[in-house]
């Protein structure tokens, strides 16, 4: 259980700035101006709060990151890491982003958990 709350705060700071890039992008893409191309699309992107702030979440991730390997072997934190933030990207991406939820994605995420939570064990 020490390892997945050693690992969870950067779970959720990863995952946060995945979904919100995503929800930025679309949403910006709806906006009057949205027919910038090249470069002045990705300046419009980096220039948008919310973009900053996933930008600075996964700075803080990595942060965070840095300090869990220090403590943990990265053979058991990095499974859980990359576990734990595909759940948290699956569900938010289903629950605030309106991406479908299905069978498969269902089996997969359970089956992830039941690694995790093997893994977790040592």
């Amino acid at each position: 259980m020490e390892v997945v709350v050693r690992v969870l705060p950067t779970v959720l700071l990863v995952a946060y700035s995945q979904v919100i890039v995503k929800w930025r992008i679309e949403n910006l893409g709806r906006l009057p101006g949205a027919e910038y191309t090249g470069v002045l699309k990705y300046v419009s992107y980096f220039l948008d709060p919310f973009i900053l702030s996933a930008y600075v979440a996964g700075l803080v991730g990595s942060l965070a990151w840095l300090s869990t390997v220090s403590k943990l072997p990265l053979a058991q934190a990095f499974p859980i890491y990359q576990g734990l933030t595909f759940l948290m990207v699956v569900a938010s991406s289903a629950a605030l982003l309106d991406e479908p939820m299905n069978t498969p994605k269902l089996l997969g995420a359970a089956l992830i958990l039941v690694g995790v939570a093997v893994g977790a064990q040592g």
